[in-house]
């Protein structure tokens, strides 16, 4: 980063009604790809299967701690908690907001002055604007269950910004932090990261970021090895260096460029060297951006290609009887376990752009052009199939206490079931 501009940048800061106004935006952006989730709210898979369903049954404090694949999941218990304060018809409407609104935080903490070191308030404008653009992230649009990645993400940009100034900014990232570190494995990949940081910095504020996520490491691990690995279903991985070829050319980086455009689902030898021949090109533009980047583009980097390693290593994933895993992720458009390397290839093109150097300029141009493509052709996100979920609420309302009421949601096979409430409950 030019050394002028980063004594310049610290005196760039935001106003909170500026936040304020950013923060909304980027929330209609969200919106905008896909706006049945506010204006026909439904559940999807695990939001009412798992955490809804949970909360309404079980009441949110036993259910807050329970374990899902593993895992703790506190922030989408806790939203489904909240949910639980409104009538049940609207509850997947709460749980729809709250996931806009951890989506859309990550813009606002790119722009806060904190995190200069990405480089100028005109650079991290386009990441911001990429990030809330990105083809590729059908799956990851408006559900709370997704949010955990969306979290994952405020997480790092938090560790890599500057350390707060006062007491609210330190409690704001450390409850950030708490939140990520008990939702998910992303605590795993975030910890190398923070003791990195202590290292590098030595300041008072890292070892604090460091304890906490530590401290989240002992409780996943905890609940991981307690029975949360064994008692998943284990099926066959099936990984080759065709399907691993098949899955970075075709799912993360002509998927970045031009949309989901299931060119991996094709096994031909013609457009497996294609495949071949644009992974190699991607890897090279990564490569590039991580010799000669900044070192929290670095960090970034190597964060995404932990999770990518992680997410095709050990999916959560069940394909059908004689289908690998490997051969069901190849064919998998738009899922959470693309998304970080999908940001991270779109961020390495931005940051190619300013180069010095001509051809690598050129040809960071030529692929941002055909990233417009990919971001008109996959802006708005399929609707979800109406499951007449408020009909469904209506007959939990009139139903005796004690009765299970079963709710079909999105996608199709899914469902959640209901205990009717006994009165004074």
């Amino acid at each position: 980063m030019n050394p002028v501009a980063a004594r310049q940048e610290p005196l760039i800061e935001l106003r909170p009604w500026q936040h304020g106004v950013i923060f909304l935006l980027a929330c209609a952006v969200v919106i905008s790809r896909r706006p049945d989730a506010i204006l026909h709210a439904q559940f999807w898979t695990e939001d009412g299967h798992v955490f809804f369903a949970d909360a309404y049954n079980l009441g949110w404090w036993a259910s807050l701690l329970r374990t899902y694949q593993g895992y703790l999941h506190v922030f989408p218990r806790l939203g489904a908690s909240l949910a639980l304060i409104v009538p049940l018809s609207l509850a997947p409407l709460v749980l729809n907001f709250i996931a806009i609104g951890i989506q859309a935080l990550p813009t606002n903490l790119l722009l806060s002055f904190r995190s200069s070191a990405w480089g100028s308030l005109r650079f991290r404008t386009l990441l911001a604007a990429m990030y809330l653009a990105l083809p590729n992230t059908r799956e990851m649009s408006n559900g709370i269950a997704q949010s955990q990645w969306h979290l994952a993400l405020c997480a790092f940009l938090l560790l890599a910004a500057c350390a707060p100034r006062h007491v609210a900014g330190r409690l704001f990232d450390l409850s950030v932090l708490l939140l990520c570190g008990l939702t998910g494995p992303f605590c795993i990949f975030l910890f190398p990261v923070a003791l990195f940081l202590v290292w590098k910095q030595r300041e008072p504020w890292r070892w604090a970021e460091a304890s906490v996520l530590a401290g989240t490491c002992l409780v996943q691990a905890w609940g991981l090895f307690s029975g949360g690995f064994s008692g998943r279903p284990h099926y066959v991985l099936g990984a080759s260096p065709a399907l691993f070829t098949r899955i970075l050319g075709g799912q993360i980086f002509s998927a970045t460029l031009l949309g989901g455009n299931g060119l991996a689902a094709h096994a031909s030898p013609a457009l497996l060297i294609s495949l071949l021949c644009l992974a190699m090109g991607g890897v090279a533009i990564v490569s590039i951006c991580f010799a000669n980047s900044s070192l929290v583009m670095k960090l970034f980097l190597l964060f995404s290609s932990m999770l990518f390693a992680a997410s095709i290593v050990s999916p959560a994933a069940y394909p059908p009887a004689g289908v690998s895993i490997w051969e069901l992720l190849v064919e998998a458009e738009g899922v959470r376990y693309w998304y970080f390397p999908t940001i991270a290839f779109a961020w390495s093109i931005l940051w190619c752009l300013r180069s010095k150097a001509a051809l690598l300029k050129t040809v960071s141009a030529v692929l941002l052009c055909l990233m417009c493509f990919g971001i008109v052709r996959d802006w708005r996100h399929p609707a979800y199939e109406d499951m007449h979920f408020a009909e469904y609420a209506k007959r939990v309302e009139a139903a005796p206490a004690g009765t299970v009421v079963t709710i079909p949601e999105n996608p199709e096979g899914w469902n959640l079931q209901l205990v009717k409430h006994f009165s004074g409950r």
